[in-house]
């Protein structure tokens, strides 16, 4: 009986070299996001990029990886994997020297391997490093190619181990979305489009398996295109509850099928629906976890789209090593907002990249990117129904505090833009206190303390609105009747939200912005952030007084309030701190209950069971398996384990039917039947598939490789193959192949 989910069996070498089978651990990133220095060093005159026929480099050029995206940073394979033998693999063509280099903080750089290599046609070299244990703690690899020739062209540079990897690794990635499904998709276009160029991404999607559940309303109509079929793909759509309440219903879901299955998932994997991931950065990742031989959890290091250079958060604490409260350490006092590690970090030259050669171990770790075995996951069990803020900082406490440790992996990198807006911080502030109710021993005093200053801070600028937030978080936490952390949590949000959102404020463009506040600093306007404005005494001297939301690059001018509006807004203010002053044990006792009831097996249960009629798979495909093949390329030309044509197309893909029919029994007790007019895909179907289904014998009767390499120069000028050209990229471009 075929399972629920489609998993390949196996994890194929990589390549053979002199009669030894090497596993790739790492390849090069080719996905320039931001500045190309991110990426590639390079001779001055040499500005190209990598393709599939590699990339030429003319006598005298020379490329080289020590950068941020191309660097191996040792210590997460030192101190986590069972890598024991580590190497490079060289794949070119002309005379070259190549350098393997090491870093480390404070130490400088060292070559530590060196060779002149040559051939006329393209050929593989592969070079001992040695184990990663033998190396300085905290090193970073990078190589150094120079060309000697003309006509030098550089294939691929990979890292590779010759240890075998867990042929039982299986990853489950789970993205959920409201109002981003065109994201969510280019997300997913992205993994299909690099596993076209690269054998070993269409081999390792196979050990894959995608879950996306999109809240969006007629998102139903939009998982239609054809390069769907090229991943283990399920796409269900229900209601949205929020980033938190979405991520948990996910998983619940998700749980129910992983119980059914024979095979289910051994890792997890969440990923936020904006972000900018790479192919390269997944596969680094479950190459990590196909090691790992510890459980932990995994994040990684993440930058800003809007300034690619710069990095938000490399993993954090919540609540510490921050000076809000005086002496703050690594106690269980905690404050309201997490101390973020490396933020703002700028990484314009290559000095900074040193910094992240310590293995990174922290107690908090965004939704962004957030992996871990399923050991893990089944120990803390489902994040509390947040709506959105604070859902992944309970769950990342509740691991440290479970004794899972927590690490940032600098060998993966993703971007991502931080939004702030007064909704999101009415958010952050009230789900921030209601995780330091449990995670903290802070007394009444501290949050009394937190909040008057909070008053001090906008009343000093007549800034009413931001007090609002405030004001609105202390009713809440003193409210028994608060639909927060209950079956009914999203009904709370949004009218708050649309009413917080009402607060106007002015967009100004970036080249707009410095010029405004040259001309508001001349004139005496006071301009102040719209959170955490600081206390200002002397605001009446100032002309006009505004605050801007960086993140947003708009900007509010305060309005002088309505006599007695000031008076009125502070007594109502100080009647509610007055009351949590004296029903804290109250207020924290009910707090703490909800939170561990929501984040409870039993009541994802119960919002599954809620919304069962809402919920619907609208999507299910099942790649390919590649397990008939030896290697990766012998996969991508067809021949099984005899060195015979594989026929196990239609076999295939009348399993890939089963797995499905396996996949809807497992879930029909939660979501409903599949609408008429928005069909289930149910045909088993990829690139893979057409080019390894039948070997050259699924080539045109009339194909000639020879006209097709004079038809199509550049193939024949890269030396490839014209059968297999043809076959796996020269048929999806329409490409001719007779006069």
């Amino acid at each position: 009986m075929s399972d629920i989910f489609n998993f390949n069996q196996n994890l194929v070498p990589y390549t053979r070299y002199q009669g030894r089978d090497y596993y790739r651990i790492q390849g090069m990133e080719k996905l320039i996001i931001g500045g190309r220095h991110l990426f590639f060093a390079a001779s001055a005159d040499t500005s190209k990029n990598f393709d599939r026929s590699g990339i030429q480099l003319e006598e005298g050029e020379w490329l080289a990886t020590g950068t941020f995206r191309n660097s191996l940073y040792v210590e997460p394979i030192a101190q986590l994997s069972s890598i024991r033998g580590l190497s490079v693999l060289v794949e070119f063509e002309g005379v070259i020297r190549f350098k393997m280099m090491r870093a480390t903080r404070n130490g400088g750089t060292q070559v530590i391997k060196e060779v002149v290599l040559q051939s006329s046609e393209r050929a593989q070299h592969v070079l001992n490093i040695g184990s990663p244990t033998d190396l300085p703690e905290g090193s970073r690899l990078f190589w150094h190619i120079d060309a000697l020739n003309i006509g030098v062209t550089i294939y691929d540079v990979s890292y590779v181990t010759m240890a075998l990897p867990n042929s039982e690794c299986r990853l489950a990635v789970l993205l959920r979305t409201f109002g981003r499904t065109t994201d969510v998709k280019a997300i997913l276009r992205r993994f299909v489009d690099a596993a076209r160029q690269d054998r070993f991404y269409a081999s390792l999607l196979s050990h894959v398996n995608f879950w996306v559940l999109d809240t969006t309303a007629g998102s139903e109509t939009q998982y239609v295109e054809d390069w769907q079929k090229e991943l283990n793909l399920r796409v269900l759509v229900g209601p949205n509850l929020g980033g938190g309440g979405n991520a948990g219903h996910l998983l619940k879901l998700f749980s129910d099928a992983c119980d059914a299955s024979k095979t289910p998932p051994t890792e997890v994997l969440m990923l936020d629906d904006d972000l900018s991931l790479s192919m390269e950065s997944l596969a680094r990742y479950f190459m990590f976890c196909a090691y790992r031989t510890q459980d932990i959890v995994c994040s990684l290091p993440v930058l800003m789209k809007s300034r690619p250079a710069v990095v938000w958060e490399d993993g954090g604490f919540w609540g510490r090593l921050n000076d809000f409260q005086a002496g703050a350490g690594f106690n269980r006092k905690r404050n309201l907002f997490p101390f973020l590690l490396k933020h703002g970090r700028q990484l314009d030259s290559f000095g900074p990249l040193d910094d992240f050669c310590a293995l990174n171990t922290c107690e908090y770790s965004t939704f962004i990117f957030f992996g871990m075995p399923m050991r893990v996951f089944q120990k803390i069990g489902y994040p509390a129904c947040f709506f959105l803020r604070g859902d992944d900082i309970e769950y990342s406490l509740r691991a440290y505090d479970a004794g899972v440790p927590m690490i940032t992996n600098p060998n993966l990198a993703a971007w991502h833009e931080p939004a702030h807006s007064y909704g999101q911080e009415y958010m952050a502030i009230l789900h921030g206190v209601i995780i330091n109710l449990t995670y903290s021993d802070s007394d009444v005093d501290f949050y009394v303390r937190f909040f008057e200053e909070r008053m001090h801070e906008h009343l000093s600028i007549d800034d009413l609105s931001g007090l609002d937030v405030y004001k609105r978080v202390l009713a809440e936490l003193l409210d028994p009747q608060s639909k927060v952390l209950t079956e009914n949590f999203q009904s709370h949000y949004i009218p708050v939200l649309k009413e917080l959102g009402a607060i106007k404020a002015i967009k100004i463009p970036d080249v707009d912005k410095d010029a405004l506040e040259r001309r508001a600093a001349e004139t005496g306007a006071l301009i102040v952030p719209f959170v955490y404005p600081g206390y200002h005494k002397h605001t009446g001297t100032s002309r006009s007084i505004v605050v801007v939301n960086h993140g947003a690059r708009s900007y509010r001018e305060i309005q002088a309030p309505k006599p007695g509006m000031r008076t009125a807004v502070l007594c109502e203010y100080a009647n509610l701190l007055g009351q949590l002053s004296e029903n804290f044990a109250e207020i924290r006792a009910r707090w703490q209950q909800r939170l561990a009831t929501t984040s409870a097996p039993k009541f994802w249960e119960s919002i599954r069971d809620r919304y069962v009629t809402d919920t619907r798979e609208i999507y299910c495909e099942a790649a390919v398996a590649l397990e008939n093949f030896d290697s990766v390329e012998d996969a991508f030309l067809g021949y099984d384990k005899g060195g015979e044509a594989y026929k196990g197309d239609q076999k295939q893909k009348k399993q890939s039917g089963k797995r499905q029919g396996n996949f809807i029994k497992a879930v029909q007790k939660y979501v409903s039947p599949v609408k008429p007019q928005t069909p289930v895909v149910m045909e088993a179907a990829s690139v893979i598939s057409k080019a390894a289904g039948g070997g050259f014998e699924s080539l045109p009767a009339d194909f000639d490789p020879a006209v097709y390499l004079h038809i199509n120069d550049d193939v024949k000028a890269a030396g490839l193959d014209p059968r297999k050209h043809y076959l796996l990229y020269g048929m999806k471009e329409g490409r001719k192949y007779k006069i």
